[in-house]
């Protein structure tokens, strides 16, 4: 089968619908082919006598994904498409939605992945308008170019090796890789680190500081305790930023954790390499308003299945917040655009996580993005996190809604606004 273009789709669909054929459509942008895709095309093909299929084309993937997406051009995207014996044809189109496409060629069956449904699905409204029947098909949503994305960083070499520091009183790891570049600036040193006044100072209190600085150009983080903390080991953290990165997962390089005496003082160091992006409040307090609620789905679905994917990989976030997820390009990208700071009670649990315990992060993630999102975006990334549906959420909305009513009024949140809605996220 041949690519076409959108106008001879349309002409070859009319003549079917004059035979009496059933005709299906779907779309997406199919960017890495992957078995999910297949099984969704293929049942989407036995709902009718055709199959046509929509890709968006190189910039409306950009434009949803953020740079360095998509991985394959659109021209190699159909081709490969049209290969499959389940395709009848395949066009590209550069639209946010489908609602014109579907005026065009108007379909018997929309057909969606089942990370969507019928409440979720931007074209609803034409779909029903038109008399357009709507169908999920495929798998549940638990493979995903963006997450094969990710699992290629990990693999590439973003976790390198560690050689263990214990040394005239000082403890702690470093990274083989920023070792030579740490010892020649100087920076080796955890009385330098804890009594520094370079860079910007990003947050400070009495016995914690965090400060931005450039070692040989390159801008890392220096977070200092004093005196350390047990529960803010910051070798602790060193290793979570490890293990987050070796699952797959974004973060900053942990370059060098230390613990010893500074002036008499038990102290704490962690040096990190600045990681790309915008902190996710800030990212939706500069794009939330003026987006449609098409591309603010979007970017639900790929906050809530970032986190997901979190907690699947066993990783427990008890004070997520909405700053500690940093966006480099779009949302809706999910884990492959997302990464995860601040990771000192980050736990890795040797189970999955039950719902209560997974509740706990939701809530506080649910709480920090009130201030910049309304309550169906965050309905949103809920549905996303369920892997689209809300058909059993009942139950995880009483367990976030309980665990929000417990930590609303901490310091953290309490100037977030007023009291959290009663079963809402």
């Amino acid at each position: 089968m041949t690519v076409h273009s959108e106008d001879e789709v349309r002409e070859h669909l009319a003549a079917h619908r004059a035979a009496d054929r059933r005709v299906v459509f779907t779309n997406g942008a199919f960017d890495v082919l992957h078995v999910g895709h297949v099984r969704a095309l293929e049942e989407a093909a036995t709902l009718g006598d055709l199959l046509a299929v929509g890709v968006n084309d190189d910039a409306s993937v950009r434009a949803a994904r953020g740079p360095g997406r998509p991985l394959v051009p659109v021209a190699e995207r159909m081709e490969v498409l049209a290969a499959l014996r389940c395709v009848d044809y395949v066009f590209s189109f550069s639209d946010e939605t489908v609602d014109r496409v579907l005026e065009a060629l108007r379909p018997d069956v929309h057909a969606k992945g089942r990370d969507y449904a019928t409440a979720s699905l931007p074209e609803r409204d034409t779909n029903q308008r038109l008399g357009i029947e709507m169908a999920f098909v495929g798998d549940e949503k638990t493979r995903s170019a963006t997450n094969l994305v990710a699992r290629v960083r990990a693999l590439r070499g973003d976790v390198g090796e560690v050689r263990p520091l214990n040394e005239d009183g000082v403890r702690g790891f470093v990274a083989e890789d920023a070792d030579a570049l740490l010892d020649t600036t100087g920076w080796l040193d955890l009385e330098r680190l804890a009594t520094t006044q370079e860079g910007e100072l990003v947050e400070g209190t009495r016995r914690r500081f965090v400060r931005r600085i450039e070692i040989a150009g390159t801008p890392v983080y220096v977070k200092v305790t004093r005196p350390a903390e047990k529960k803010r080991s910051p070798i602790t953290e060193f290793r979570n930023h490890i293990a987050l990165k070796a699952a797959g997962f974004l973060a900053p390089d942990p370059w060098l954790c230390m613990e010893g005496t500074v002036e008499g003082t038990r102290t704490g160091a962690l040096v990190t390499r600045e990681v790309s992006g915008l902190a996710l409040d800030q990212w939706l307090r500069e794009e939330f308003q003026d987006a449609g609620s098409a591309r603010r789905n979007a970017w639900a679905y790929g906050v809530g299945e970032a986190v997901r994917d979190l907690h699947g990989a066993r990783f427990e976030f008890p004070d997520l917040q909405a700053w500690h997820l940093l966006v480099d390009g779009t949302p809706a990208a999910g884990r492959g655009a997302i990464a995860f700071i601040d990771l000192m009670r980050l736990r890795r649990r040797d189970r999955p996580l039950s719902r209560n315990r997974a509740s706990r992060g939701l809530a506080a993630l649910a709480l920090s993005l009130r201030p910049v999102t309304d309550t169906r975006f965050r309905l949103a990334l809920l549905r996303g996190y369920l892997g689209g549906s809300l058909h059993d959420a009942r139950p995880w909305l009483r367990a976030v809604g309980k665990r929000i009513d417990r930590i609303k009024n901490r310091g953290t949140f309490r100037h977030l606004g007023g009291p959290a809605p009663g079963n809402s996220a």
